[in-house]
């Protein structure tokens, strides 16, 4: 994913760092929100109904933006690389973190969730790996994503099409308008056989029915919107971030109001309001952010650089230092918003400098990292 300087395309940068900062505080609110899941790694005590709406909100754009990213830099990538090459790169750089994650720090995490449900522990890690994790508390924590990716560059590299469009190409307005509704449909259809934020494993990938071919369209309109030369243009004006801005107001307030009222979704109609609400909101936050980042930050940055760079990394890790962060804090008498504000900051900063002072230093894991 790196660019020549003369090519790189900067407010994506700070979009890029914005997003994996959103990931993380969704993870940590979690912790914090009312109406809590009971497998949730790590719950502080007291709870706050404003995390929960922070989680609501958060829960729809974040993925769709980080996979709109993973397929705006493939076509450049693998261009550059061949076919072969840009393969090896992608298994080197995802699929081996990717299996490290799974398989050494996953079954930690269902362990996590199988003491937050007070089940009982086999007598030693190898058999709650083999009886716990293997069956029915599998689940491949905040690593799901590479595995997911991996499958999406695996494709994308038998059916892309080198070279940019020449001749006329549909506007974005029509391809996002193409997202929202194709997402609808599949989150629609999807909730009359599984719940909405069931996970399922199919093979070794581990994702969400409900949103995965929303994952997949948004990686192909980042392939498309490189092609198209979607950011070649002037940046955008006050009107399209301004009615963007309006439209994500709008879309959290439908997603907020639809589970404060309706928190089981029993008929058609509510399930279809619940995907077409869903959709919109991850359609309006991701781009109110994208164009706020292009107006805001389309400019060189030593700083968005470096943070956008260590992205990965901070991703990988985060997970590991954000829960034992909120389990710490859970015997101090602090206002919840301050133990959020402690625990996401800290696991930042501490992830950003073993990234950027380890992960990417180290001679086998820079390679990865």
């Amino acid at each position: 994913m790196q660019q020549q300087q003369a090519e790189r395309v900067h407010f994506f940068d700070a979009y890029r760092t914005i997003i994996v900062i959103s990931v993380m505080a969704l993870h940590a609110a979690m912790s914090y929100m009312a109406y809590v899941p009971e497998w949730w790694y790590a719950i502080n005590p007291e709870k706050s109904l404003f995390f929960l709406f922070w989680v609501l909100v958060a829960n729809t754009g974040n993925m769709p933006a980080i996979f709109f990213l993973a397929g705006y830099f493939a076509p450049r990538s693998l261009e550059k690389r061949g076919r072969m090459l840009f393969l090896k790169e992608k298994f080197l750089h995802i699929g081996i973190p990717w299996v490290v994650g799974v398989l050494a720090f996953a079954p930690l995490f269902a362990m996590a969730t199988w003491r937050s449900l007070n089940l009982p522990f086999p007598e030693t890690y190898m058999e709650f790996v083999r009886t716990i994790w293997l069956g029915p508390g599998y689940q491949q924590s905040h690593f799901w994503f590479l595995g997911v990716l991996l499958a999406f560059l695996i494709v994308y590299t038998v059916v892309a099409r080198p070279g940019r469009t020449g001749g006329a190409a549909r506007s974005p307005l029509f391809w996002l308008t193409a997202w929202w509704a194709v997402s609808s449909a599949a989150f629609f259809l999807s909730s009359l056989r599984w719940h909405p934020d069931l996970w399922i494993p199919l093979g070794p990938i581990y994702f969400q029915p409900a949103r995965i071919v929303s994952y997949v369209f948004a990686f192909y309109l980042g392939a498309r919107a490189w092609r198209d030369g979607w950011f070649d243009g002037p940046r955008p004006g006050f009107g399209p971030i301004a009615l963007s801005g309006f439209a994500t107001v709008a879309g959290a307030w439908s997603v907020i109001v639809l589970a404060m009222n309706f928190p089981v979704k029993e008929t058609l109609l509510l399930k279809a309001l619940h995907g077409m609400s869903h959709a919109f909101a991850s359609l309006a936050v991701a781009v109110f952010f994208l164009l706020l980042c292009r107006t805001l930050f389309d400019r060189p940055s030593h700083l968005w650089r470096t943070l956008s760079e260590a992205s990965y990394g901070i991703y990988w890790l985060h997970q590991m230092i954000l829960m034992p962060a909120v389990y710490l804090l859970i015997p101090f008498n602090l206002p919840v918003g301050f133990k959020f504000v402690i625990a996401l900051g800290g696991t930042y900063i501490l992830c950003a400098f073993l990234t950027i002072h380890g992960l990417k230093k180290l001679p086998v894991l820079r390679r990865m990292f």
